[in-house]
């Protein structure tokens, strides 16, 4: 369906429809309980926790670029496209950070497999819809102010090495969120449009709690504790790339060009190549120690 085909008159301006979606969402999200707003409560997390966070977000990430990546030949809105593309490339670079950070906790996505609430929220919900409008709905503006908030709340909870990970991520968020707002304010002008885009929206908020919710289950069925001890990042030297500003941690290493974990930067060899631009060690600079 090309949403810029004509149709009858709406009932609200699409700003003012956008803008009281979002006020309502957000206040019904401010009534959820601590388990529902955020993965795990407020409590910080322990090891344990983070590493069952990680892997569910390894995973939402990696689903999420291929379903945004599904969607684009049938997308004639090219400005939606266009952002489409982007967020394909976003969700792929969030799946690598996470990743590596997943290794740096010793653990891995091996073996590791979805609740199936988490299956019917992400991988066929969020997958679905007719049309530009109702995929946006759902997962550019429910899930992704769903994201956002569940990231700031995490925040406060996690090591300063995730922290840094989450500032990463978080910029990419606030413009998939744009994205939607804009596709809705642009294109959701009827009745019947603003209909899809509410009834979308509020689905995919009550299969995100389910979502949050299962969560929850997952560390009770594990006998994972909230009162775990923190974790605690050894602080190494990171060599950013002048010519890209890809950042080698010497904690994370280049699992995928053969670098273990904790390897120094001057014990690489000298061909290893910079994974995001191909230049050589040559180009790199010490950024912290």
């Amino acid at each position: 369906m090309n949403m810029l085909a004509e149709s009858a008159a709406p009932t609200l301006d699409s700003v003012q429809f956008y803008d009281q979606l979002v006020a309502d969402l957000t206040a019904r999200r401010d009534e959820l309980s601590e388990a529902e707003k955020s993965f795990g409560g407020f409590a910080p997390l322990g090891r344990e926790e983070l590493i069952e966070w990680l892997q569910f977000q390894c995973w939402y990430e990696r689903e999420a670029a291929g379903f945004i990546g599904s969607w684009l030949r049938d997308t004639p809105e090219s400005e939606v496209f266009i952002g489409l593309c982007r967020q394909v490339a976003d969700e792929g670079k969030h799946y690598k950070l996470l990743l590596s950070h997943l290794k740096t906790l010793g653990a891995s996505m091996e073996g590791w497999q979805p609740e199936p609430e988490w299956v019917a929220w992400v991988s066929e919900f969020y997958a679905a819809g007719d049309d530009t409008l109702e995929r946006v709905a759902a997962h550019n503006i429910t899930g992704e102010l769903g994201a956002m908030n569940a990231f700031e709340g995490l925040l406060p909870r996690v090591p300063e090495a995730t922290q840094q990970m989450l500032g990463k991520i978080i910029p990419d968020e606030k413009f998939h969120v744009s994205l939607g707002r804009m596709a809705v304010q642009r294109f959701a002008t009827t009745a019947e449009r603003q209909q899809r885009v509410t009834k979308r929206a509020w689905d995919a908020f009550e299969l995100e709690q389910k979502g949050r919710l299962a969560f929850e289950r997952r560390l009770r069925e594990k006998g994972v504790v909230a009162e775990a001890a923190p974790v605690v990042f050894e602080d190494k030297p990171q060599w950013v790339c002048q010519v890209c500003g890809w950042i080698y941690d010497e904690t994370v290493g280049d699992p995928d060009s053969g670098i273990p974990p904790g390897t120094r930067f001057e014990d690489i060899p000298d061909d290893w190549m910079c994974p995001e631009c191909l230049v050589t060690k040559e180009d790199f600079v010490l950024l912290s120690v």
